[in-house]
Parts: C-alpha cells; sequence; structure tokens
C-alpha cells in the first residue's frame, strides 16, 4: 500500500487558511478602538505633563565662582607691652564698636602718672616765684609780658612737667584696647596673663556686614557688567541658600589669563558666614521676545535637540528639531523650531517617538 505524501508548503497554506476566518472575526467583533490598537500593535499611552511655549524675556545666567572677603578688615595690635590682665572676647565672637578687647597691667603706668604730676606741682611752685621775682602777680600769667611768661616757664621747668604728665597720660590710655568697629573676632593671637609687647597682633575684626564675594569673569562677560549690577550670591557651603548682592568694584585690569576681578558687596545678615568662604556668584541678564521653555523639554534623537510638542486633537506627541539660542540651569530660549501656544511635553519625554500616544497627566 502506498502513502500520499503532500508537498510541504501546501500544508502550511492549508493551515494558514483554516485560521484566517478566526483572526478576522476577532478583529470584526472589537470595538473601534480596540480594533485599531489590535491592528496597530499599539500600547497604553504615556502619561506626560505639558505647559505652553511662551515668548517673553529669558533671564541669561552667567555663573562664576569665588570666595567671600570682608571689605572692611583690622588687624588689631597692642598700644602698651606688659601683661594682658583682661581678656573679655573669643574668637568668632561678634563685638560692637567701642567694646573692649584687651587690657594691659596699668600698675607701672600709674605710678609714672603720680609721679609727673609730682613734678608739674613743683614747676607750679617755681613759676610763680618767678612771677613774683618779674614783677608780676603770682596766679596771674598776664602780670607779665608774653616774653617774660615764656622765658618762666621754661627756667621753672613748667612746661617740660606739664609734657611728662601729658605722655603719662597718653601711655595710659594705651593699655586699653577697644573695637574701632563692630565685627566678629578672628585669629586671637593673645592669651590672658600672657606678656606682651607694644606692637604684638591681638587679633584680626571683620566687619560681616562688608562682606564682599571676589570673583572673576572673562573680559568679554565683564564688558557688559556695571557697579550696581544685581547678582545672587550662593555658599557651597550652605546648599539652597543664597544672600542678594550688588557688583561693587570692577578691577580695570585684565589678568594674563584674560580674566577680571569684580567684588559684589552681600546685602542682609551675614554674621553666619566666614570669610574665605567659597561662592558661586549668578549674574542673570534678561534677553527679550524669546521663546522660552524648561530644560526638562530638551532631548537628544540622533544627536540632535528635540522638544516634543502635543497635539490635544489626536492625542500624539511630535517632536520638533529645534536651535538652541540660550540656556540657564532651569529654561532654555528657542530661536527656531516652535511657534508661541505650541504645548510642549517637560516630562515623561525621555523615551517618547514621534506620534507616540500620550495622555495629560492630572496634576
Amino acid at each position: 500500500m502506498h502513502r500520499i505524501q503532500i508537498p510541504y508548503h501546501i500544508i502550511v497554506h492549508l493551515l494558514a487558511l483554516a485560521l484566517l476566518p478566526a483572526c478576522s472575526a476577532t478583529t470584526a467583533d472589537a470595538p473601534p478602538e480596540e480594533a485599531a490598537a489590535i491592528a496597530a500593535g499599539s500600547v497604553e499611552a504615556v502619561a506626560v505633563r505639558v505647559t505652553p511655549v511662551e515668548r517673553r524675556a529669558f533671564p541669561l545666567r552667567t555663573l562664576a565662582t569665588g570666595r567671600l572677603r570682608a571689605a572692611r578688615k583690622a588687624e588689631i595690635r597692642l598700644r602698651a607691652a606688659g601683661e594682658i590682665v583682661e581678656l573679655p572676647v573669643a574668637e568668632g565672637a561678634y563685638v560692637e564698636q567701642g567694646a573692649l578687647l584687651a587690657r594691659v597691667d596699668e600698675a607701672a603706668l600709674q605710678l609714672r602718672l603720680r609721679q609727673a604730676r609730682l613734678q608739674l606741682d613743683d614747676a607750679e611752685i617755681n613759676k610763680q616765684d618767678l612771677l613774683l621775682a618779674q614783677g608780676g602777680q603770682a596766679g596771674v600769667d598776664t602780670s607779665v609780658t608774653p616774653g617774660k611768661l615764656a622765658l618762666i616757664h621754661t627756667l621753672s621747668g613748667y612746661d617740660k612737667a606739664r609734657l611728662a604728665v601729658e605722655q603719662a597720660e597718653y601711655e595710659l590710655a594705651q593699655v586699653r584696647v577697644y573695637a574701632p568697629f563692630g565685627g566678629l573676632v578672628a585669629d586671637l593671637e593673645i592669651k590672658l596673663y600672657q606678656q606682651a609687647n607694644a606692637g604684638d597682633v591681638l587679633c584680626t575684626l571683620l566687619d560681616p556686614a562688608s562682606f564682599e564675594a571676589e570673583f572673576q569673569l572673562l573680559e568679554s562677560e565683564a564688558l557688559s557688567v556695571e557697579e550696581g549690577r544685581r547678582v545672587r550670591v550662593r555658599p557651597l557651603a550652605l546648599p539652597g541658600r543664597e544672600w542678594p548682592a550688588a557688583v561693587s568694584t570692577i578691577n580695570p585690569i585684565v589678568d594674563e589669563q584674560g580674566l577680571v576681578t569684580l567684588r559684589a558687596r552681600l546685602q542682609g545678615d551675614a554674621r553666619r558666614l566666614i570669610e574665605g568662604l567659597n561662592v558661586e556668584v549668578v549674574l542673570e541678564q534678561a534677553v527679550p521676545g524669546l521663546i522660552v521653555v524648561p530644560k526638562s523639554a530638551l532631548v537628544l534623537r540622533s544627536g540632535r535637540p528635540v522638544v516634543f510638542s502635543y497635539t490635544p486633537e489626536e492625542g500624539l506627541a511630535k517632536w520638533n528639531y529645534v536651535t538652541v539660542a540660550h540656556e540657564n540651569d532651569e529654561q532654555i530660549a528657542v530661536s527656531e523650531g516652535l511657534e508661541p501656544g505650541a504645548l510642549v511635553i517637560y516630562e515623561g519625554n525621555l523615551n517618547l517617538e514621534h506620534d507616540a500616544q500620550v495622555r495629560v497627566a492630572e496634576e
């Protein structure tokens, strides 16, 4: 008995014809929306967030790094030698203008002042005797001529004794050191009961109200900055904190690296800050009439910048090749590729393709 062998391609063809009605019935019985999805093999729409395109002023930002400096800073020195018997300050403390910073032992100077005053008393007696001897009246300087009075002062030792008293009083006043302005005490180098010499450095005084951010800009950038320009200063050690400031000085010299040094005076209470702190300076300049979108709306496709727009009628994402004119840390300004009024996708756009099904997520 012979078997009939049917060719393989005929078997495949017969099986396809048998399955065709079942597939057609599945598509025909489905609702129109599901049938379209089955035919296209689509997936669930991607949730996105959108924002309208606006034409407005773009805050062009320039970032520079620098350090904090105190414009009013003084090295405080002792003006008298001796033992430090009073030191009512500590490093980091804030002192008011006129506050006592240190006092040197004054016992020896007090004795010197008493001695000088006794010598002045003796000279006063000699002066009165000479007034009478010159035909004048005791206690009345005008009873003799000015020439005779000058001679009497010299012969009696009165001028010399009076000068010695003034000198002793001056030296006694130097034992106390006062703050010339309100500020923070830094680099305190003298200790209580230490023997010190006149001229020794006591401490450094910093005025926190005079803190400035010192930074550098390229010469091309510095030429567009004027004194009084508003900037923002962000200490790197204090994330999220910033101080308003204004450009106070511009050094009119370009260094060998093509940089210009500027300073911006901080505004507000800066007592928490310290000199030498690393800071970031943010300079902003408004460029009017640009199309501005969030920076997160920009993605790359085939190495080119793309911004997806949303068409509510179709529920589709459309990609748009754009030309970026400016950018900062939050926004971009587009010169070509978008028109005002378009809805751009700024969230959920990382893996989108052209004509992808999307839906706007609820806030």
